[in-house]
């Protein structure tokens, strides 16, 4: 589930802001997983790190943008 940084670019601050929503609750469920041995792709939790920290980046860019 890996997103890129070009598709998320085109979203507004909002949408970034419920796909965030949507993405933590997907890393507790995979970290739930993980502790009841259940998860079988131990690599999902860096991927979902992974693009919650890229959709802050791109959140902070468009808010300095916007400040500018």
């Amino acid at each position: 589930m890996l997103l890129k940084a070009k598709d998320l670019r085109d979203k507004s601050v909002e949408d970034l802001k419920s796909e965030l929503e949507t993405l933590y609750n997907d890393l507790i469920e995979a970290k739930m997983a993980l502790h009841s041995r259940k998860l079988e792709n131990l690599s999902s939790i860096r991927e979902i790190k992974k693009s919650i920290a890229r959709i802050y980046t791109i959140i902070k860019e468009k808010e300095e943008l916007e400040n500018a």
